[in-house]
């Protein structure tokens, strides 16, 4: 039986095809979730369309290979690999994926954002039948989730049972400091729901209330990682558009880095919005999300001190709970449930 060299423990592929060079946050998750699962001694790679593709926005250690490279060298095999799945795949046809039979394989869902189980498009839904083969199938070994939200959401909507639920950190880069000076500069990012960023914009731009004159903005898009947190280190407010989100990356990112948080939590962002320098807004009620700005403005005029102190406070909360070692250890619980399970997967 193939397994790691360096332990008797299985292979563990995780897929992430096609090969996109943007910034989409699950997937720099799934590689820091590779490169942990190294650390604890596990033979684990990304799976990758062509060979040698990495995206260049973050910089990451996790291995990679083809899917095509990984089939010759004999990993697609049930015995002795262990296969991630994004919550995404949900539909793909495993007996045939781009050539290669893996429905035999035993599964992890990596599950960033449960709002994506219906299917990603309205036009586009996912069947009743497509769930069951997807997360019941007795080869899905363990479903990961990455916030409270979506947590409660596979065990209530989905009905996913306790023992095949695990929760893991989502961490934020050591990176994100709030130790920088400061300006009244706020940034956003356009990429999810633009018709609602350009609303409560426009009417930021056409208030006429005290303080709003000292500020300036800017968008964050097409940036590496290194450099968001530079913007958000400098800064001191961040408005938060996406809906839905499984976790909320951005948000913790912005609040690790000492900015005050202004807008949605996207469902799983919403366990982030308890530390004291936030406001959370409804999704689509604009005159709240205008209104939370001019009160966040207000107080870092009239009571900077304060805004401060909370900040600070904010900023210690998001990294003590989302560190890498905090994510590092509820990978190791997860993964010491997945050993056993598969063993007993395998000789069934």
């Amino acid at each position: 039986m193939l397994v790691s060299q360096s332990s008797n423990k299985p292979l563990v592929r995780a897929l992430c095809l096609p090969d996109l060079d943007k910034a989409i946050g699950g997937v720099k998750q799934l590689y820091r979730h590779v490169e942990h699962l190294i650390s604890l001694g596990w033979d684990a790679a990304i799976i990758t369309e062509g060979d040698g593709f990495r995206p260049s926005w973050f910089d990451s250690t996790a291995p990679t290979i083809s899917l095509k490279e990984s089939y010759l060298r004999g990993e697609i095999n049930a015995a002795s690999t262990i296969l991630i799945l994004p919550e995404t795949y949900l539909g793909a046809d495993l007996t045939s994926f781009r050539g290669f039979n893996l429905s035999g394989l035993a599964r992890i869902v990596f599950n960033q954002n449960a709002y994506y189980s219906y299917g990603l498009t309205p036009s586009n839904p996912v069947t009743a039948s497509s769930l069951e083969s997807f997360y019941d199938d007795p080869a899905v070994l363990q479903v990961l989730s990455i916030s409270e939200d979506t947590h409660d959401f596979l065990a209530h909507n989905l009905s996913i049972p306790d023992e095949r639920l695990s929760r893991v950190v989502n961490a934020i880069e050591p990176f994100f400091v709030d130790d920088q000076p400061k300006t009244n500069r706020l940034h956003w990012m356009p990429r999810k729901n633009p018709d609602h960023v350009q609303a409560v914009l426009q009417g930021l731009q056409r208030s006429r209330v005290d303080h709003i004159g000292s500020w300036q903005g800017e968008p964050l898009e097409n940036l590496a990682h290194e450099h968001v947190a530079l913007r958000f280190a400098g800064a001191r407010l961040f408005l938060a558009f996406g809906h839905p989100e499984g976790f909320g990356l951005p948000i913790a990112e912005a609040m690790a880095s000492g900015c005050w948080v202004v807008g949605y939590s996207g469902g799983g962002g919403k366990e982030l919005f308890r530390f004291g320098a936030s406001n959370e807004v409804s999704f689509g009620d604009w005159t709240g999300f205008i209104n939370s700005v001019h009160d966040c403005l207000k107080g870092f005029a009239t009571a900077p001190n304060e805004m401060n102190f909370r900040l600070k406070r904010q900023a210690l909360a998001i990294r003590s709970l989302y560190g890498r070692q905090q994510e590092l250890d509820s990978i190791s619980i997860a993964w010491e449930r997945i050993a056993i399970q598969f063993e007993k997967w395998r000789l069934n």
